[in-house]
């Protein structure tokens, strides 16, 4: 039972776990400002408009879904003394029961930042301001985690700012890109790096037994680890359950013996063995004749310094009651 109980916490531990580091793999990929004043070019949504937007990028590879987490261009978010409540109220949230919001591996999706929420789960309760420098907050579902924050410089209208890999240093950086490099929903300038690799990749190993390799050899490491731990945890388990059933098989042969005591020597010994008191007699017998215990006079001394009444004979006897006689006055 304590087994069960302890893997079943083990298992809530690393699926929370998993589920607060899954959070972590959404990012911010690329903000659009658009121009009010161009309604036929640009990104258009669902109804045919062109507005502002934000896209969020699934950056493992592994499907997420992003329902439930908060955009907002508040900056008041960030103050660390609001309460999760306090802090939702001041956001848009991402709603959930939308298939598109199921995002796969490297997938993006784009919300629309026109203050339109009765439009759809892709339409925020806020709008991006052209030529003004633009804050962006991401928050976990739970409205106090912060996946993501980024601060967009004043954009001229039509352009966008994205993360761009960089394929020298391999880290992403920020960049204003032109009209024409606006990509929604696609791979920023960097991906065509990303795809370099894999092409290299698919160069280095065309039949794949690098990768799966790799692949196994991560697979087995897991498992190995996954053996050690339960193989460590169940000896101690059985090490645990030997100990108490060695106290209670002691404790089972003491009730032995002194039953089997009893019924050698008499219930006179109460269940101790006669050894032991043989032993005590011998030590007293030895502290007797050896004049080990304290030596006395064998004189007791009454001295009468003070009188007091403790001997006194007249409290030992008992008072008789007094008898009043009262005449009578009915004559």
């Amino acid at each position: 039972m304590k087994f069960r109980l302890l893997s079943l916490f083990t298992l809530l531990l690393v699926s929370v776990g998993m589920s607060a580091q899954g959070a972590f793999d959404f990012k911010i990929s690329e903000v659009y400002i658009a121009n009010p004043a161009d309604t036929l070019s640009g990104y258009q949504d669902e109804y045919g408009e062109t507005s502002s937007w934000i896209e969020i990028e699934n950056t493992s590879y592994t499907t997420r879904n992003i329902r439930n987490c908060f955009l907002t261009n508040n900056k008041a978010v960030l103050d660390e003394k609001l309460s999760a409540p306090e802090r939702i109220a001041l956001m848009s949230v991402i709603k959930e029961g939308d298939e598109r919001t199921n995002l796969g591996a490297k997938q993006r999706i784009t919300f629309y930042t026109d203050n339109k929420v009765n439009r759809g789960t892709l339409h925020l309760g806020f709008e991006l301001e052209p030529g003004k420098e633009n804050f962006i907050a991401f928050f976990d579902g739970n409205g106090v985690t912060l996946l993501d924050t980024l601060t967009v410089p004043a954009l001229e209208p039509g352009h966008s700012y994205s993360r761009i890999l960089n394929a020298e240093t391999g880290e992403y950086e920020w960049k204003v890109t032109s009209p024409e490099m606006v990509t929604p929903g696609a791979p920023n300038a960097g991906g065509k790096e990303e795809v370099d690799k894999i092409k290299e990749w698919k160069e280095k190993d065309p039949h794949g037994f690098s990768m799966a390799i790799i692949s196994m050899a991560i697979v087995f490491g897991c498992l190995a680890l996954l053996y050690v731990f339960f193989h460590v945890f169940g000896w101690i388990l059985n090490r645990m359950t030997t100990l108490s059933r060695v106290k209670a098989i002691r404790k089972i042969h003491d009730s032995a013996a002194k039953v089997v005591v009893m019924a050698k020597d008499g219930k006179e010994t109460k269940g101790i063995e006669m050894e032991n008191y043989v032993a005590v007699i011998s030590m007293a017998l030895h502290e007797y004749y050896g004049n080990t215990h304290d030596i006395e006079s064998g004189i007791l001394t009454i001295r009468h310094d003070d009188h007091t009444a403790w001997d006194s004979k007249d409290h030992a006897m008992r008072q008789s009651p007094i008898h009043h006689h009262i005449p009578n006055t009915s004559m």
